[in-house]
């Protein structure tokens, strides 16, 4: 809460302007509350043997183009971070249960030239909200329509845990250079010309639910409009063989590579996840290893938006942090990228050893302090040299 007074107008030259004062950088008094109430919402002679006040001078800091009011003293950081433009959001992968599937079927030995028995996820029914809760598929689908994304669930610091199996309108074709591959977006209509009647079918079920429950904002939007907003969806470069990618909302951000050679499926961003494209391998460890570091998660702190259990929701306020573009002459880049790789492989055997039955929040935060456990040497050198280029 801010109490404030609102600045006084004068006239200069005929025009009409505001007396601003400028913010002390000795801080500004005030108090900070802390303590658990017995209830929501209950009264003051109830909640005040449960809080704690304290007397706090509160500083106006500025991060990038983010300001906060904070209990510490920073300077000021100006410079930008050169990948915050690079990193993009991914694509609107909802309604989920019309876009996330399992097998109902054995899996097959490969993926070519496949009609595949598929069902709804049951893995996401229980995130699914209404009107959407409920509204499942199942059917058939060309195994050319089937790909893998990762949800912030499956993003773990140095490594990505069973990535969801999703169906998506689309088809990666070549361009007219015949060099690179694009993503193509299509119509239940546009399959169903094309020959694809399972694909079509499932996509045209997709959209007569979406008919029906969409909201009158949503009214002259289809289903397939929504997945590819804003162009999120074939504008990902699927050309770059390493993905640097990061959960969108969390307490830390928590960052690992994909390499698209090691899935068996395609893979696609979700909106819940940021991502990087690089055909430089220790580009991506570098990457990672300073998101994955403990010294850029502390310095958003005070940017984050806050909840019941403290500080959420990742997004750019990571990459409002400078640290400088990757160079592979750079010794301390050279030594984060190796660390980083390192990180990789530790914990693709522990999780390998140890495999999470479940992915609740309770349990993946467990996961992720263990991970962190780990790993603790290579942290320690890791933070160590993300210090030094800070």
């Amino acid at each position: 809460m801010l109490f404030a007074e609102k600045a006084k107008r004068s006239k200069k030259s005929g025009e009409e302007s505001l007396k601003l004062k400028e913010l002390p950088s000795s801080g500004l008094q005030g108090k900070s509350f802390s303590g658990n109430l017995p209830s929501h919402n209950c009264n003051l002679k109830v909640a005040t043997p449960k809080l704690n006040e304290v007397d706090e001078t509160w500083y106006y800091i500025k991060q990038g183009k983010s300001t906060a009011f904070s209990t510490r003293k920073a300077k000021a950081q100006t410079r930008v971070n050169s990948y915050k433009k690079l990193f993009k959001r991914g694509a609107e992968i909802t309604p989920r249960n019309f876009f996330f599937i399992e097998l109902s079927q054995e899996k097959p030995s490969d993926w070519e030239d496949r009609i595949i028995n598929i069902k709804t996820s049951n893995s996401i029914k229980g995130d699914s909200k209404a009107p959407w809760k409920g509204n499942d598929l199942s059917g058939k689908i060309e195994s050319r329509f089937l790909f893998r994304t990762a949800l912030s669930k499956s993003i773990l610091p140095f490594a990505l845990f069973a990535p969801d199996l999703i169906v998506l309108p689309v088809t990666i074709e070549h361009n007219s250079d015949k060099d690179k591959r694009e993503v193509k977006l299509h119509s239940a209509v546009e399959l169903m010309r094309e020959g694809y009647l399972n694909a079509s079918k499932w996509f045209q079920s997709a959209e007569n639910i979406w008919n029906i429950h969409r909201t009158e904002k949503n009214r002259k939007i289809t289903a397939i409009d929504y997945l590819n907003w804003n162009n999120k969806l074939v504008s990902q470069n699927i050309n770059s063989p390493f993905l640097v990618i990061y959960n969108a909302s969390a307490k830390d951000a928590n960052a690992t590579i994909v390499e698209r050679s090691h899935f068996d499926l395609e893979f696609f961003v979700d909106t819940k996840a940021y991502a990087f494209y690089t055909n430089s391998i220790n580009e991506a460890y570098y990457l990672t290893a300073i998101l994955n570091s403990t010294a850029p998660n502390l310095l958003m702190k005070d940017f984050q938006s806050k909840g019941l259990f403290g500080a959420r929701d990742v997004h750019k306020k990571i990459l409002d942090i400078y640290y400088p573009k990757f160079d592979k002459n750079d010794p301390i880049h050279k030594e984060l990228s190796e660390l980083s790789k390192q990180s990789h492989h530790k914990t693709n055997k522990y999780i390998n050893d140890n495999p999470p039955r479940e992915l609740s929040a309770i349990h993946l935060g467990k996961l992720r302090v263990a991970i962190k456990k780990n790993l603790s040497e290579e942290l320690k050198k890791i933070d160590a040299l993300v210090k030094k280029i800070l």
